[in-house]
């Protein structure tokens, strides 16, 4: 799974050719997401951790809201 960049030449050049693309984003959101569920027995904020990691793979940061 690439990151970063978000997509990569060969993400562009299949989304060009009409594939479905994933570039893990997702995959690593919702593992983290059962990590924080698991080590705090509480539900994960997943839309505060895909704010979080959608902005740091931009290059952006966390952005507070």
């Amino acid at each position: 799974m690439i990151y970063h960049p978000a997509e990569t030449k060969l993400l562009a050049a299949a989304k060009s050719a009409g594939c479905k693309t994933a570039n893990g984003l997702g995959m690593l959101l919702h593992q983290g997401a059962k990590a924080f569920e698991i080590w705090t027995g509480k539900p994960a904020p997943l839309d505060v951790m895909r704010r979080a990691l959608e902005g740091n793979v931009r290059g952006g940061g966390a952005k507070k809201s």
